[in-house]
C-alpha cells in the first residue's frame, strides 16, 4: 500500500511581502502549478508543513515590457507564454509550447520550471541564451542571479529555503532564437535532446551569438565556444559545422531508460544545426543589430 501523504497547512498570500513571511517559515513549500510538487509529495518525496500558492500575487503575473527590456512574472502559466507572438523570446516561447499536455501547461509556471531545474526543462535552454536573471526575494531581501549561474545539479539550484522567485528579466535585444528538443512522442514526454541558440546579425555578418543545450549534461550548459565559432561569420554551413565540436565536446550525456549516451550525441548533432539554421532565418527577419 502507498504511504499516505502528510497533513500540511495551505497558505495563499495575496502580495509578495506575505509571501516572504509565509515561506520563512520551517517546512514552507511554494506551489506554483503543482505539476511536479503534487506528485513528488504524493510519491514521499516531499514532505511540506507549509503550501504556499503563490499564483494569487498580481506581481507575480503576466509578461511586462519597456525600453530596458522584459519582465515575466514567475507564476506566469506556459500556456499564456505559448500564446504569445513575440520575437524576443522565441526561445522561451518555443520551450512553453511542448512542456506537457495542453492541462499540463494551463497549470505548469515558468517560475516553476526554472525553479525545479530539470536538465531537461523545455524552457531552460531558451532562458540561456536570452541572458535571463531570476530575481529572488525573501525576508534578507532582493537578488538577482543570471540564469547561467542559476543551476548547481539535476533539480538543484543557487535558491535558499526562504527565497521566492518573483520574475524572470530578460535584457533588450536584437536578434532571433529558437529551441527545439527531441522526444519520442510529440507530447507528453520529457526532452531526450534539447537545443536552443540566439543569433544577432549586422549586415550579412553575426555580431553575437549564443548555444545553449540541455538534456545531456547534469545542468542546462551554455556553450561558449560555439558561440565565438559563429561570431565574425555569416553562419553559413561552414560555420554551423565549427560549431558542433564544442557542443559535442561539452554535451556529457548519460545512458537512462529515455536513451543512450552514443544516441543523444548523434541527435545532438543534427538538432544544434536545425536550430541554429531556425535561429538565423528568425534573426535575418528582425531589424540588424547595432
Amino acid at each position: 500500500m502507498a504511504a499516505v501523504a502528510a497533513e500540511f497547512e495551505y497558505r495563499r498570500p495575496g502580495t509578495v511581502a506575505a509571501l516572504i513571511a509565509d515561506m520563512a517559515e520551517p517546512g514552507a513549500c511554494a506551489l506554483a502549478g503543482g505539476t511536479d510538487l503534487v506528485p513528488l509529495r504524493a510519491a514521499g518525496a516531499l514532505a511540506p508543513s507549509v503550501l504556499v500558492d503563490v499564483k494569487h500575487i498580481a506581481e507575480l503575473r503576466g509578461v511586462h515590457a519597456n525600453n530596458d527590456g522584459i519582465r515575466i512574472g514567475a507564476a506566469t502559466t506556459l500556456a499564456d507564454l505559448g500564446a504569445r507572438v513575440d520575437p524576443a523570446l522565441d526561445a522561451v516561447l518555443d520551450g512553453a509550447r511542448v512542456v506537457g499536455g495542453a492541462q499540463t501547461r494551463e497549470r505548469a509556471t515558468l517560475g516553476g520550471n526554472l525553479c525545479r531545474s530539470s536538465p531537461a526543462g523545455d524552457t531552460l535552454c531558451g532562458l540561456l541564451v536570452l541572458d535571463a536573471v531570476a530575481e529572488l526575494h525573501s525576508a534578507r531581501g532582493t537578488r538577482e542571479v543570471a540564469v547561467r549561474d542559476f543551476f548547481t545539479g539535476p533539480g538543484r539550484n543557487v535558491m535558499t529555503p526562504d527565497e521566492i522567485l518573483v520574475s524572470v528579466l530578460f535584457p533588450a535585444g536584437r536578434g532571433g532564437s529558437a529551441y527545439r528538443r527531441f522526444t519520442y512522442r510529440r507530447w507528453m514526454d520529457l526532452a531526450v535532446v534539447g537545443v536552443a541558440a540566439r543569433l544577432a546579425f549586422s549586415e550579412d555578418t553575426c555580431v553575437d551569438a549564443a548555444v545553449a543545450i540541455g538534456a545531456v549534461a547534469p545542468t542546462p550548459l551554455l556553450v561558449p565556444d560555439a558561440a565565438s565559432a559563429l561570431v565574425g561569420t555569416a553562419c553559413d554551413d561552414a560555420a554551423i559545422a565549427r560549431a558542433l565540436e564544442p557542443v559535442l565536446a561539452t554535451a556529457a550525456p548519460i545512458d537512462d531508460v529515455r536513451g543512450t549516451r552514443a544516441h543523444r550525441l548523434r541527435v545532438l548533432r543534427s538538432l544544434t544545426s536545425d536550430v541554429l539554421r531556425l535561429a538565423r532565418a528568425r534573426a535575418r527577419s528582425r531589424p540588424p543589430a547595432h
